[in-house]
């Protein structure tokens, strides 16, 4: 063997040794003063106190309930309503509950269109092969009332469409 490798052996066991013997000391900026007491000292001489030291005088911290935070209309059809259970502001969207109460309406105009026109149509189809003069004016108000029926939620969609468009609610 070389002597240059049984010294660097040597050294090795050597520090090994001295490392496990040595006391373990806390990886921060404190170096412990007493460990009974919990207490520690920095560099600047001045006496901390631990993590773990138990104050039995104590007090609990205050606790704040809900602060009462305002929230500024963000859409342009934004009403706040003050005044309600909550911490805070609420907003309505004005135009949401118009749309849809308009759909309800349109799907209503179109059930009743095609619930009335349909058998109109039918009926002057009837008249029209029994000959009689009135029968073409029953086919086209059976028509007319099956295509405003079928028109009007599409048209509606379109009239709110452009009024939120044109920013009408806000």
């Amino acid at each position: 063997m070389r002597i240059t490798t049984v010294i660097s052996r040597i050294t090795l066991v050597t520090a090994i040794a001295l490392g496990l013997s040595a006391p373990a000391f806390a990886q921060d900026a404190f170096s412990s003063m007493s460990s009974d007491t919990g207490l520690q000292q920095n560099s600047n001489q001045q006496i901390t106190g631990s993590q773990t030291q138990q104050y039995t005088d104590g007090q609990a911290p205050m606790l704040q309930g809900a602060t009462n935070g305002t929230i500024g209309p963000q859409g342009g059809d934004a009403t706040a309503v003050m005044g309600v259970n909550t911490a805070g502001t609420v907003r309505v969207n004005n135009l949401a509950n118009l749309e849809a109460l308009l759909n309800i309406i349109a799907n209503g105009m179109e059930i009743l269109g095609i619930a009335w026109g349909g058998p109109t149509m039918i009926m002057g189809f009837m008249h029209m092969a029994a000959g009689t003069q009135d029968a073409m004016k029953k086919v086209l108000f059976g028509a007319a009332g099956v295509t405003g029926g079928l028109a009007t939620p599409g048209c509606i969609n379109w009239l709110v469409a452009s009024a939120r468009d044109a920013n009408l609610f806000s």
